[in-house]
């Protein structure tokens, strides 16, 4: 029988209580360290589901469970969540899902504790040799980077098929950029192919791209397919669009248009022998001088 149980165990840094975020939450007066202690607990809690903090698939934790497995009263819970917004280090979504944003860079498991063990003890090994290769007498003592190992065993349930891998997915977007996503959406002409889009466009806007360029972008490609009169299956889908960020390329129209990106009506060209109308005024009154100074014969 296959063994499911992974051990899971965060990874702080020597530097971990002296970031500023901690600092300032220690600082506060009699309730500092009670704050970071709920911080860690909360850490713990959403190993399993990578930063989701999560009591069961599909169950959120909310304050009041928070409150029990943590050990604090219902209002610390509160006030802590509040603080933990503010200093960028959760991320509370509508649904009332808590990800905790810095998790993914303090995640360890291994399949056995004997692996863990053993590949704790290899870097250490490796830090060892590195820092014999590098002293000499005028080096000063170089101090290992520390790390604090919380273990803890889990028996892992079987997520639903399907679910696990679209939360994991989706947990990584903060409410922003899904707001942001979405006001660029409505702008689309094409709305085909968003969930690839909507990565594409994380990781642009990650990579430095700003909403104004895409957004600029968006517009200029509706313009173009409005005035070339293009087909809507012969427009770039959302996922084309975001993934080859086409807001880089030239959206100039191949048609003339106004100052509202719309078609300017052209006339037709002339025929060979035909002449155009003159867009003079006739003067009637000089014709009909003209007129009577000529006699009609008989």
């Amino acid at each position: 029988m296959a063994d499911n149980k992974k051990y899971y165990y965060i990874r702080l840094k020597e530097s971990f209580f002296d970031s500023d975020e901690i600092k300032m939450l220690e600082s506060i007066p009699n309730d500092g360290y009670k704050f970071s202690n709920i911080l860690l607990k909360m850490y713990l809690k959403s190993l399993k589901y990578d930063g989701r903090l999560m009591f069961k698939d599909g169950i959120p934790f909310s304050a009041e469970m928070l409150s029990v497995v943590t050990g604090h009263s219902l209002g610390d819970i509160h006030q802590a969540i509040k603080l933990f917004k503010k200093f960028g280090l959760i991320e509370v979504f509508d649904s009332g899902e808590i990800y905790m944003l810095d998790i993914q860079t303090m995640i360890g498991k291994s399949s056995t504790e004997a692996d863990r063990i053993k590949a704790y003890r290899k870097k250490i090994e490796n830090k060892k040799v590195s820092n014999v290769q590098m002293y000499d007498e005028r080096t000063p003592e170089i101090e290992l980077e520390k790390e604090i190992e919380i273990d803890k065993e889990i028996n892992t349930p079987k997520p639903p098929e399907g679910d696990s891998k679209k939360s994991r997915k989706s947990s990584g977007i903060t409410k922003q950029e899904e707001k942001d996503f979405e006001a660029l959406w409505k702008l689309y002409p094409c709305k085909e192919g968003k969930t690839p889009a909507k990565r594409a466009y994380v990781k642009a806007v990650r990579d430095g791209v700003t909403n104004k360029t895409i957004q600029d972008g968006i517009v200029a490609y509706a313009k173009k397919v409005s005035a070339e009169n293009t087909e809507k299956k012969y427009m770039k889908n959302g996922d084309t669009f975001f993934r080859n960020r086409v807001w880089e390329d030239d959206l100039t129209p191949s048609v003339p248009t106004n100052s509202k990106g719309k078609p300017v009506k052209q006339e037709p060209p002339l025929a060979k022998n035909e002449v155009p109308a003159s867009s003079e005024k006739v003067d009637m009154q000089a014709v009909k001088g003209m007129l009577k100074g000529i006699k009609t014969s008989g």
